[in-house]
C-alpha cells in the first residue's frame, strides 16, 4: 500500500510539517485579519489590491473558508495514513515476547550489569524472588534448563500512546470541521424593545439564518469615564419561544450569554435619539414625538415628518429632519435645539423647533453557533492524555537472570526503555546494589 508513491508523499513526515506550519500561518493571518466584516470594509481599509486578495481568498471569514477546511481534511488524511504506515511495527513490538530472550545476550543490552554471587543457585532463586517482588510488584518468570530468568515489563500498552495523540488531533480537525460547515458568525442590533429572531451573517454575501427563538432588548445600560470614553455596557435581554419568555440575563463584554448552544457577545453599540419637535404653521401649532428610523403625520396640515440623523453641535443636541408636504418632495434640514428653524413648505412658512432630544441606544451582539466545540474539547481532552503517557510512562523492561555458577550463581541484569534510559540505567544500579545487600546478610 504505501509503495506507491503518491501514498509515500500522503503519509510522509515532509507534508505533515509542511501542513502544520501552513495552518499556524493562515491562523495567524485569521487571528491579526478583522474576521466577518463586511467586503467594503477591507477595501477601504487594505485598498484595492489587498482588498481583493481578501476577496478572493476568503481571508475575511479565515476559518469557514473552503481552502482552510482543504488543509485540515488533507492534514486529516495524512496523521491517518501515518498512524497505519507505523501501527504494524508497534502491533510487532507490542506482541513480541521479551521472555523469549537468550539470558547471555542480555549483556548486549545498552543498559545491563553481571554480578558474581557466592549463594548457591538453589537457595538463591526464592530470595531474589521476594525482592525483586517487592520493588516491582508482579513478576513475570521463566525457567529453563541452566537457570531461570525474572521479566517486570512496565507501561507496554505506552506504544499506543501516540495513536491517542493522532486520535485526538483528528477529533478536533473533525470538531473545527464541523464548527466550519454548520456554525456561524453573525451580528444583530436590538434597540430597547426590539427583538429578532434572525441573525445577520456574512459569508460571501449576506445572509439571515433563523435562530430557532427569539431574542428581545430590555434595556441597554452603558457607563462613561470622565474623559467621555466608554466604561463599560450591558444588555439586559430576554429569551422568549412561542411568545413564552423562557429565559433573562445580562450580557456584557467579557460575559456572553449562551441559550442552545448559540452564543450571544457584548461587542459594540449605536446611539439614536428619540425627539420631540414643535411645528408652527400659520396659527396652528403641533407637537410631534419621532423615535428613530419613523416618521410622524400632523393631518391637518397634511404634513409628514421623520427623523434622518442626530448630533451634537456647540454641546447642544441637533437633529437632521426630512418634512414634506402632500404630494411634494421632501425637505431635509438640520434644527438646533433652542433655535427654531424657518423653512419654505409649498410656498408657506414653517417654524420648526427641537424640543427635547432623548439618547436612544442600539446594542450591537455579536452571535455565534459552533456545533463542533463539544468534539474539540473532547479531542483537547484525549490530547492531554496521550501526550501525558507518552511523556510520563515510557515503555521500560527489566531482566534479573539467574544462573548457575562454580560453587557460585551468576545474576545478570538488563534493562531497555525507548525514552526513559536514564531510568532505567538508575534502577538497575540500584538493584544490583540491592542484591550485593542481600548476598552479605545471608
Amino acid at each position: 500500500m504505501f509503495k506507491n508513491p503518491v501514498m509515500r508523499f500522503l503519509s510522509s513526515i515532509k507534508l505533515a510539517i509542511f501542513l502544520l506550519l501552513t495552518l499556524a500561518a493562515t491562523s495567524i493571518i485569521g487571528t491579526i485579519l478583522p474576521q466577518g466584516q463586511p467586503l467594503a470594509f477591507y477595501f477601504q481599509r487594505y485598498g484595492e489590491s489587498l482588498g481583493q486578495i481578501i476577496r478572493l481568498l476568503h481571508l475575511h471569514d479565515t476559518y469557514h473558508s473552503w481552502w482552510y477546511v482543504t488543509l485540515l481534511a488533507l492534514f486529516s488524511l495524512n496523521l491517518t495514513l501515518c498512524s497505519f504506515k507505523r501501527l504494524p511495527f508497534s502491533l510487532e513490538l507490542f506482541r513480541r515476547d521479551p521472555l523469549a530472550v537468550d539470558p547471555e545476550k542480555l549483556l548486549r543490552m545498552p543498559v545491563a550489569r553481571e554480578l558474581r554471587l557466592k549463594s548457591p543457585f538453589k537457595e538463591l532463586e526464592p530470595r531474589l524472588e521476594k525482592l525483586l517482588s517487592q520493588k516491582f510488584g508482579r513478576l513475570e518468570k521463566a525457567s529453563f534448563e541452566d537457570g531461570f530468568l525474572f521479566l517486570k515489563d512496565r507501561f507496554r500498552w505506552s506504544y499506543f500512546s501516540v495513536y491517542v495523540v493522532h486520535f485526538s488531533l483528528l477529533i478536533i480537525i473533525v470538531g473545527a470541521i464541523i464548527g466550519a460547515v454548520w456554525g456561524f458568525r453573525g451580528g444583530i442590533t436590538l434597540m430597547e424593545g426590539e427583538s429578532t429572531d434572525q441573525v445577520l451573517v456574512r459569508s460571501k454575501k449576506e445572509r439571515a439564518i433563523p435562530l430557532g427563538f427569539t431574542i428581545r432588548c430590555d434595556r441597554f445600560y452603558i457607563d462613561f469615564y470622565p474623559n467621555g470614553m466608554p466604561k463599560e455596557y450591558r444588555s439586559d435581554v430576554t429569551i422568549l419561544e412561542n411568545g413564552k419568555e423562557v429565559l433573562k440575563g445580562a450580557i456584557r463584554v467579557n460575559a456572553p450569554l449562551t441559550y442552545k448552544d448559540i452564543t450571544f457577545y457584548q461587542s459594540s453599540y449605536n446611539t439614536f435619539a428619540k425627539v420631540r419637535l414643535r411645528i408652527l404653521k400659520g396659527p396652528r401649532q403641533k407637537e410631534l414625538e419621532i423615535a428613530p428610523f419613523s416618521q410622524a403625520s400632523w393631518e391637518e396640515a397634511h404634513l409628514r415628518v421623520g427623523l434622518l440623523d442626530f448630533s451634537q453641535a456647540h454641546g447642544l443636541p441637533a437633529a437632521r429632519i426630512w418634512m414634506a408636504k402632500e404630494g411634494e418632495a421632501p425637505v431635509a434640514f438640520w434644527v438646533l435645539k433652542g433655535h427654531p428653524r424657518r423653512i419654505e413648505l409649498g410656498g408657506e412658512p414653517v417654524i420648526v423647533t427641537l424640543e427635547e432630544a432623548v439618547p436612544v441606544y442600539a446594542t450591537g451582539l455579536q452571535v455565534k453557533k459552533d456545533p463542533g466545540v463539544s468534539v474539540v474539547w473532547l479531542g483537547f481532552s484525549l490530547l492531554i492524555l496521550g501526550i501525558f503517557a507518552a511523556l510520563f510512562f515510557a515503555h521500560q523492561r527489566y531482566w534479573v537472570a539467574v544462573l548457575p555458577g562454580n560453587k557460585s550463581s551468576r545474576v545478570i541484569l538488563a534493562a531497555f526503555s525507548p525514552k526513559a534510559r536514564q531510568k532505567v540505567r538508575q534502577t538497575i544500579e540500584e538493584l544490583a546494589a540491592e542484591i550485593k545487600e542481600l548476598e552479605q546478610s545471608s
